[in-house]
Formats: C-alpha cells, structure tokens, sequence
C-alpha cells in the first residue's frame, strides 16, 4: 500500500518539477529568440540540447500564451517576442 501512496506523491512532484523546467525552457527560448528572432527550431534545439519535439511544444504553449508569434513563413519568417 505504501507503495501506492509514494508512487502518487513522486506523480504530483514530478508534474510540478516539469512545470519548472517548462517554465525554464520557456524563458531561455525567449532568450534565444532576442538574441536571434530568425533562429530556428533545429538550432534552439542544438542550443538547449533537447528534442527537436520539445520545442516544437514549448513554441506552441508560448504562442497560446501569446509570448511570442510567428511573422511570415517557414522558411523566411521569423520569431517575434509579444
């Protein structure tokens, strides 16, 4: 039983941990994308040493908090910080 119960407390701290390497995640793209607005996911991805995935997710939570937009296309576009 006890099992059961540690097992339910590493869940709620493990989902508040990745709530702040989120958080963390999402400031230091921010970062990167002042730096350099025509950054791409690749290269945020090589700079923050994470999946490609990743930031694909962390871009699209940034962009439903409207943090951050895309200006134009894929290939000639670029990052704008709100």
């Amino acid at each position: 039983m006890s099992g059961k119960v540690s097992g339910m407390m590493s869940g709620k701290a493990s989902g508040k941990m990745s709530e702040k390497m989120s958080e963390k995640m999402s400031e230091k793209i921010i970062e990167l994308i002042v730096a350099n607005e025509n950054i791409t996911i690749r290269e945020l991805s090589g700079r923050l040493d994470v999946s490609k995935r990743t930031i694909e997710r962390s871009l699209q939570k940034l962009k439903e908090a409207q943090r951050i937009e895309r200006v134009g296309g894929r290939k000639n576009g670029h990052w704008k910080v709100l």
